[in-house]
């Protein structure tokens, strides 16, 4: 959601309404009871972005929001949308073993393994589709290796925003790629892991 849009409805301007109205005609892949609680973790977490300070610096550099520049409460919600979106783009390990036709025990092997990427919310294990390419619905050639590369600790908005935003040390035919794009296309994972290494140093 455009912080525009939410400026926009609330003046009651074309396009103008609720959330229900807006979630009716957009049709996002969250409910407006996903974005209720959503709003209620926010608040529990004092009002604020739930970013570490280096995840912080990493997420103004690539998510577009500046605290700097942007309205703290503004920011916030729009970053509750990109949980949210986050989330609804991530399947449980109990939906992951249907769709791989593994079972539950591998998925969390292959987690513990550092085969795959997860994140814990409300006590679930929450797997992002962007690890997985798109024609083979396999994980990222070279994911391990990337995966080991990055910090531990960091969120799971820095991990997907490393993974999705272009680099211009990986070029496909004249154009930064994205990790996932550069992996997916068969490209040699050590670059990737180079600029992996420097977002750890980083942190």
């Amino acid at each position: 959601m455009d912080v525009q849009e939410i400026k926009a409805n609330r003046k009651g301007t074309p396009g103008g309404g609720s959330v229900a109205d807006w979630i009716a005609a957009r049709g996002p892949s969250f409910t407006e009871a996903d974005l209720t609680e959503a709003l209620d973790d926010q608040m529990r977490a004092s009002g604020t972005v739930s970013l570490s300070a280096r995840d912080r610096s990493f997420w103004d550099s690539n998510a577009g929001i500046n605290a700097a520049k942007a309205d703290v409460a503004a920011a916030a919600a729009k970053n509750i949308v990109s949980v949210l979106a986050s989330d609804s783009a991530a399947l449980t390990a109990e939906e992951l073993a249907k769709k791989l036709k593994l079972s539950s025990s591998t998925i969390r092997h292959y987690k513990s393994a550092g085969r795959l990427y997860s994140y814990e919310r409300h006590g679930k294990l929450h797997f992002p589709l962007w690890q997985f390419a798109a024609d083979t619905g396999q994980a990222l050639p070279g994911l391990s290796a990337v995966l080991a590369a990055l910090p531990r600790d960091a969120h799971p908005q820095t991990i997907a925003g490393f993974f999705q935003t272009p680099q211009p040390d990986l070029v496909i035919d004249g154009e930064a790629s994205s990790a996932k794009e550069w992996l997916e296309s068969g490209g040699d994972p050590d670059p990737v892991v180079s600029i992996a290494n420097d977002v750890s140093f980083g942190f």
